[in-house]
């Protein structure tokens, strides 16, 4: 008992103690300031009011009270009377009086906001606990933030707001739409013309990624010549001036900062900070600014931001819609998932609130809590007043480092805009990349409430843990909300939220016409319509995209709209045309079919760049062109009716072996040909065979010579000649021109006999001479063997020119129908040129009208103008051997990239042929010997016979089944309640079903005995 007194004297002692000083502290809060300012002044205002006070006596009364009806009642039951239950309620009321009594002021400030308030007569206790774990908060974040990046403080940027007012800034441009149309007039006709102008030092690279300014760009488009409009409020209609007199308005315009006021209001009051503060407006411009510079290395001012992002969404609509990249950014960025873009971003908006929240309730909580410190449960008290701060301070802590990374990682986010300076693309990512960071910061800070909650309960047990399930709970709902928002974020969300609410509205008001049983089995019917036209659907996408037709990745909108797209037909006023467009809207293919005024059809196929084909079909054959974007035809291949092409191919032949006769028939050429004969001759029996046929075809074409009228013979005298007769009749073995007009007749036994002629008779007989030269040539080396010896001795001789001939010949003849076709072609386009003037489809047209009419009429004056064509003659007139080497050439061309598809065939023919070289018949399992056996009716039709009979047994209405309304009536509603329905009755293929049972046994049905695990060696269990 004597120990007791000194506490009791305390106790005493401390009644009459009055506070010596008031406490002094501050409390930082980081976007809570107006949530936490109220806390402190209601909680203030609590302590201080004397109902209150009166109501801890109470309290204090009745912890008295209940202490010692406690001792008491141990006492009663046999335990230990003991003075202690006195202290906890001594302890607490000295806490009260001691921390509780006395007031201080605590100092509310938020950096972030640039905030700050004094509140005064607040409990030491919630200064010193308040304020202290506040201040080690404090001391932990400005620790995190000497070592954070510059510019990227957890002070002045907590919770991303710098990016949340870059985001601000799209739709905060200055309200004048005058200035703003001017802007569209001077960028269409002034800038546009700038950039075609040639010498221009204005571009659209420049425009997109490289400037800073674009007032310095837009300036260089200035021109006295160029007139556009400008609008203004006096002129609201416009008025027309000169580029340079527009510009020095718009300039004035947009570089007066005055301007921007009203748009930078509006973009801090969306970053929560108060328009009517001039601090705070500082604020808010500073923190903007050292965003951009902490992101983009480059301090810019918030009008700045403003005046870019206006001109930018302009430049923009003209110049850069078809850039995917910038088209992305301006419109949205995709690629954030809607869910994850929704919960970001309400996180990021709520998480302030949450947390200034959860700290007015603990400090609105503390008068509650302290009622109970003069009772038993003061340690409980305690332990949730300081759990309360403890859990506030580690989420502030955790958020601090959160924030430090996450600004770590919106720096490398945004390096591709830091390289477009603050070009269109710049202008374009500010807004869709803050969205993004802001949505990334949510999501992760909401992570910091667990962070938190695991701190405090590890420090503290109780207090803390409760107050962050309380936030877990309201960041739940609020994460919900995010994901909900976010889905309407996005089209396809919003797209399905309308048109649930159209279908709802359809719905609702068929109900009023139809019944709801038709209207259910409609939409089960549209549902099965649906469900299989999109599998036949996407089967079909599927089977495109396997074969390359569409990308893979195509989606089913975009699939359905290629579906509408394809082949749309209208009607014109030359013919129906069908249009096919591609997902965009770019047109991807035109057909039209029309009818000419000849009487013949035109087919005029057309891609997305205007380019194809155009197909003329006439009575006289067919008639195919390329076309090229201006719509303009040129005549690819012409197939006239009655004109073969392989016998235009076989005279093309015929004529390219001629020419290479004759350039072998020349002088030079002649003797090294006859001389390497000689010398093949003497190890070659096939080079001799060929020489010995040349000599005779030699003698044979210059007897036959010597008969024709135009002969040189004929142009000796009479006497001459006749001695010239008789001297070749003796026997001929050779003849040549010597010099100085003489003509030597050498005879089978190599006797020679000279004749002196005139120079005109010597010119004749070269020119006989050449002829029967090459003649001979093309006679002896006619066929395919003799074509390739000539060709080869002409490579080895250097004929170039024979050797080129007969390589042609050599190709044509392997592919004269292909030749022939492509002949057949520049022959009706040369006739048209020679005949009309241009080759127009019309001209066409009617050249292959006039050649089929030949063809049917008279064929052989046809095969002259053919022959006259091939051999370069032309038909009487002009030269045609051009068109035929170009034709020549055409189908040379074509037929080597032919070759080399055969060749990449043929290899990977052989490949394959060599990897399945090991499969034979030898490797193959063989089928299994056992067969299967025949199906036995008996059993069947036996059951099939019992169902019968059962079914005539029942419409008798004896049986099961109820037939009248009382018997239905009396099993579905009597019967129910006895839970018996008579006619439930057993399935037909059931045992005992149909009265009697006919034993039946299954043939492939064998006992198998008891089940044991199957050996690996053992055989099938499968018989048959």
């Amino acid at each position: 008992m004597k120990k007791k007194i000194p506490v009791l004297i305390a106790f005493f002692v401390l009644l009459t103690v009055a506070p010596a000083m008031a406490l002094d502290m501050e409390f930082y809060t980081y976007g809570g300031f107006n949530p936490v300012v109220q806390a402190f002044n209601k909680v203030a205002l609590i302590f201080s009011d004397n109902a209150y006070k009166g109501l801890i006596f109470v309290v204090t009364i009745l912890g008295v009270v209940a202490a010692a009806v406690g001792m008491i009642a141990r006492t009663a039951v046999g335990g230990r009377f003991s003075l202690t239950w006195p202290v906890p309620v001594l302890v607490g009321a000295v806490l009260y009086l001691a921390l509780f009594i006395p007031t201080g002021n605590i100092t509310v400030y938020d950096p972030t906001l640039n905030r700050f308030q004094i509140v005064p007569n607040v409990p030491d206790a919630i200064v010193v606990t308040a304020g202290f774990l506040n201040k080690m908060e404090k001391g932990l974040v400005d620790i995190i933030d000497t070592a954070a990046a510059p510019n990227a403080s957890y002070l002045d940027k907590a919770g991303g707001i710098g990016f949340k007012a870059l985001e601000a800034i799209r739709g905060s441009s200055p309200k004048d739409n005058h200035v703003r149309t001017s802007m569209i007039r001077y960028i269409k006709d002034c800038v546009t013309f700038e950039l075609l102008r040639p010498g221009s030092t204005m571009s659209l690279d420049t425009l997109r990624n490289s400037t800073t300014n674009f007032l310095t760009e837009l300036a260089n488009a200035q021109n006295p010549a160029i007139y556009t409009v400008y609008y203004d409020s006096t002129r609201p209609e416009g008025t027309s001036k000169t580029c340079t007199e527009a510009w020095n308005s718009l300039q004035a315009i947009y570089a007066n900062p005055a301007n921007y006021d009203e748009a930078i209001k509006r973009v801090c009051s969306k970053a929560h900070f108060d328009p009517a503060s001039m601090v705070e407006m500082n604020t808010c411009e500073a923190l903007i600014s050292s965003t951009v510079l902490h992101l983009t290395g480059t301090s810019q001012t918030p009008a700045r931001l403003i005046q870019q992002r206006q001109i930018a969404e302009i430049l923009y609509n003209f110049y850069y819609t078809d850039d995917y990249e910038t088209s992305v950014l301006m419109e949205s960025d995709r690629k954030i998932t809607s869910t994850g873009l929704g919960i970001g971003i309400t996180m990021n908006e709520w998480i302030p609130i949450i947390r200034a929240i959860m700290t007015a309730i603990a400090i609105g909580t503390l008068p509650f809590l302290a009622l109970f410190l003069p009772t038993p449960v003061i340690g409980r008290a305690v332990s949730v007043m300081f759990g309360f701060f403890v859990f506030l301070t580690t989420w502030g802590i955790t958020d601090a480092v959160i924030h430090g990374a996450a600004m770590d990682y919106a720096s490398y986010a945004f390096e591709d805009v830091r390289q477009s300076s603050l070009g269109v693309y710049a202008m374009a990512s500010f807004p869709n990349m803050s969205m993004k960071m802001v949505a990334m910061f949510g999501v992760i800070r909401s992570a910091g409430i667990m962070l938190a909650s695991i701190f405090s309960m590890m420090l503290v047990k109780f207090g803390g843990s409760v107050l962050a399930h309380f936030a877990t709970n309201l960041n739940s709902i609020a994460r919900g909300a995010g994901a909900e928002a976010g889905r309407l974020m996005t089209p396809e969300g919003n797209a399905s939220m309308m048109a649930e609410q159209a279908r709802i509205a359809g719905l609702l008001d068929g109900m009023q016409e139809h019944r709801f049983t038709n209207m259910a089995t409609a939409e089960a019917y549209r549902m099965h319509k649906n469900v299989g036209g999109y599998h036949a659907a996407m089967n079909a996408r599927s089977g495109l995209q396997d074969s390359g037709q569409i990308p893979q990745g195509t989606t089913a909108a975009e699939f359905a709209q290629m579906g509408a797209a394809a082949r749309m037909a209208v009607g014109t006023g030359s013919g129906p045309v069908e249009i096919s467009t591609a997902p965009g809207g770019d047109t991807t293919r035109i057909k039209g079919d029309f009818v000419n005024p000849d009487g013949s059809t035109t087919v005029i196929t057309t891609g997305a760049d205007g380019t194809g084909q155009a197909v003329d079909s006439l009575a006289a054959g067919t008639a195919k062109y390329s076309v090229d974007g201006d719509g303009n035809r040129s005549l690819n291949s012409a197939d006239v009716n009655g004109v073969n092409p392989i016998n235009i191919g076989q005279s093309l032949h015929h004529q390219l072996i001629g020419s290479a006769s004759t350039s072998l028939g020349g002088s030079s050429n002649w003797n090294l040909l006859t001389s390497q004969m000689q010398k093949d001759s003497l190890t070659s029996s096939t080079a001799k065979s060929y020489s010995e046929r040349l000599d005779n075809a030699m003698r044979e074409n210059w007897q036959r010579s010597f008969k024709d009228s135009s002969s040189f013979v004929h142009a000796m005298g009479e006497a001459m000649r006749t001695q010239f007769m008789t001297s070749i009749g003796a026997g001929l073995k050779g003849i040549k021109l010597g010099g100085s007009g003489q003509i030597t007749i050498v005879g089978n036994d190599n006797e020679e006999v000279d004749f002196s002629v005139s120079e005109a008779t010597a010119q004749a007989f070269s020119r006989d001479q050449a002829r029967v030269r090459a003649e001979a040539v093309q006679e002896t080396f006619s066929d395919s063997q003799g074509l390739d010896y000539l060709t080869n001795i002409s490579k080895q001789l250097g004929a170039s020119e024979a050797y080129s001939l007969l390589n042609d010949a050599k190709r044509v003849q392997s592919a004269s129908e292909s030749y022939g076709a492509d002949v057949e072609t520049a022959l009706v386009r040369d006739y048209t040129l020679n005949q009309y003037g241009d080759e127009s489809p019309e001209n066409i047209r009617m050249s292959m009208i006039y050649l089929n009419h030949l063809a049917v009429n008279d064929p052989s004056r046809l095969n002259k103008m053919i022959d006259g064509f091939v051999s370069g003659r032309g038909y009487g007139w002009g030269c045609t051997a051009g068109a035929v080497n170009s034709a020549i050439n055409v189908t040379k061309n074509r037929i080597h990239d032919d070759a080399i598809l055969k060749g990449g065939v043929g290899h990977t023919a052989h490949t394959a042929s060599q990897k399945a070289s090991m499969v034979t018949s030898a490797n193959l399992f063989p089928p299994d010997p056992k067969g299967l056996q025949d199906p036995e009716s008996s059993s069947v039709d036996r059951k099939a016979d019992h169902l019968r009979e059962r079914n005539r047994y029942e419409e008798t209405g004896q049986g099961n089944v109820r037939t009248s309304a009382p018997g239905m009536a009396s099993e579905g509603i009597g019967k129910v309640v006895q839970g018996v329905v008579d006619s439930q009755g057993m399935r037909p293929t059931e045992e005992d079903a149909f009265g009697h049972v006919h034993p039946v046994e299954n043939p492939l049905r064998v006992d198998l005995g008891e089940a044991k695990p199957i050996p690996k060696d053992a055989s099938s269990t499968v018989r048959w």
